[in-house]
């Protein structure tokens, strides 16, 4: 059994070795994202509604 979970952990790291390369610009805005406040609020008033994690009171301030 042993044998079988060795096997299965090397095939999932020869997998990520074969992950495609992200460009600099991407990791990039992956480890530094936007300031959930300015994501908000360049949302349009159609994605704000469908939005869980905006308040009735944050539409209405609009």
């Amino acid at each position: 059994m042993s044998e079988d979970k060795a096997k299965n952990q090397a095939q999932k790291s020869n997998s990520k070795e074969e992950a495609p390369e992200l460009s600099p610009e991407l990791l990039d805005r992956i480890k530094n994202p936007a300031p959930i406040d300015n994501t908000i609020l360049n949302q349009s008033p159609e994605e704000l509604k469908g939005n869980p994690a905006v308040s009735p009171e944050m539409l209405d301030d609009r």
